[in-house]
């Protein structure tokens, strides 16, 4: 039923995109101001749609729904007749990207190799196809209004109790969609100066903060705590630090006073206080990895011992979950991505994603700091700080396996600072 129901909403969502791909002007409501209808050209109207409908994931179909919408992307890329622009960062990821299709020549399954590049190549894509495309502020703020309302309407439906199961086949499960709305936090934040509705855009803020605590996600909450941080330092320099400090300190007051986060964090909380991490006198064998720790030892001795330069092969970590493994692992993933790169594609893989997410980060906050437009630069600081955030969470879960919805929205304002810069200085 869910599947058969997952299809349909496929084919529907599908074939409205298509349409508005190849529809000359598209008519759309702003989300703000006086809330006027206004004639997009299709690509513009494209761009606020894909960002949007990202979070409607489609699990039982989420592979080919993935390559549809990297062939809109190339649709969009083609049909809008602006200048293309790609950054230095972007050359650089796809340094990163012949790297990873070169691995899918020595792995033993290549369609699990295949699956693995799909992920990679979207958040590009949507970059290329955002910075082609995005050229006025308000394209830029209306995908990110949009994609904040729907980003609420799968937060309420998934504290619904018993609709678990079912948002996440339709939605996204928690952990992904936990980690897409570090984007839309930093997003609301970002408002709050550049709208006439500041109180309202802080609570949009501080409510898509609520969600990592309400579902005791560790690496969201410090990914959250990371892209508030960054975002703060960049923008108000050294007057951020005492927020930055608070930051850290509710951070770590989380971790030890709410019984929730504490009971996650440790085997066992009763032994453990926040004098003895101050002091640096915790037992490691005391942490709740989850098997998680058993998992990277042997995933490091059968993948990476042995072929540290390069690997295994792309996609050689996915090929033992899902055809190898015979205990509870089968099925599962690894949690985290720096490992299974460098399991799958070596240091080579490893370091060409770091310097290229370091580039990026890097001309994010120079955009910021350089251009004068004010819709520059609150697209590169919320590229920037959203893309750090989330990209710390790649340490202890899945990001890049849901890169369609993790990474897409850091990835997308980036594309548009790009495209703001473009056309706007």
């Amino acid at each position: 039923m869910i599947t058969a129901l997952s299809i349909i909403i496929f084919v529907v969502l599908s074939l409205w995109q298509l349409k508005i791909c190849f529809t000359n002007q598209a008519i759309i409501k702003l989300p703000y101001g006086n809330r006027q209808l206004v004639s997009l050209p299709s690509y513009e109207m494209l761009a606020i749609v894909l960002f949007a409908t990202a979070y409607i994931g489609l699990t039982p179909v989420l592979s080919i729904r993935l390559a549809f919408l990297e062939v809109l992307c190339v649709i969009g890329l083609m049909r809008c007749h602006n200048r293309a622009i790609i950054s230095i960062p972007m050359i650089l990821f796809i340094i990163f990207l012949l790297w990873v299709t070169v691995g899918i020549f020595y792995t033993p399954n290549k369609l699990f190799g295949f699956r693995m590049l799909l992920k990679y190549i979207y958040p590009l894509l949507i970059a290329l196809f955002m910075a082609k495309a995005v050229h006025n502020g308000e394209i830029f703020i209306t995908s990110g209004i949009y994609s904040r309302r729907i980003a609420t309407i799968g937060i309420i439906l998934l504290l619904i109790p018993g609709l678990k199961l079912l948002v996440g086949q339709f939605f996204w499960f928690h952990a992904a969609f936990t980690t897409s709305i570090i984007s839309m936090a930093v997003f609301s934040f970002a408002l709050v100066e550049f709208s006439d509705t500041k109180w309202k855009n802080l609570l949009w803020g501080i409510g898509f903060c609520l969600p990592c605590l309400i579902f005791v996600y560790r690496t969201d909450i410090f990914g959250t705590a990371v892209a508030l941080a960054t975002f703060f330092l960049v923008k108000y320099r050294i007057k951020a630090l005492p927020l930055v400090v608070i930051i850290g300190f509710l951070g770590l007051v989380s971790m030890f006073y709410i019984p929730a986060v504490k009971n996650k964090m440790f085997i066992n909380p009763n032994v453990v206080t926040i004098t003895d991490f101050l002091t640096n006198n915790v037992d490691e064998n005391n942490i709740q990895t989850n098997m998680r720790k058993f998992m990277w030892e042997e995933a490091t001795k059968q993948f990476y011992d042995g072929h540290e330069i390069t690997g295994s092969g792309t996609g050689r970590v996915q090929t033992f979950f899902y055809t190898e493994a015979t205990d509870s692992r089968k099925g599962g993933q690894l949690h985290n991505d720096f490992l299974v790169i460098k399991c799958d594609n070596g240091q080579i893989g490893f370091w060409l994603l770091i310097v290229s997410y370091i580039a990026i980060l890097v001309h994010c906050i120079t955009l910021y700091h350089k251009c004068k437009n004010p819709y520059t630069r609150m697209a590169a600081l919320v590229a920037g700080s959203s893309l750090l955030g989330v990209f710390v969470t790649m340490y202890s879960d899945n990001t890049l396996s849901y890169s369609m919805v993790t990474l897409s929205f850091p990835w997308g304002f980036y594309g548009m600072a790009l495209g703001l810069k473009e056309n706007l200085g």
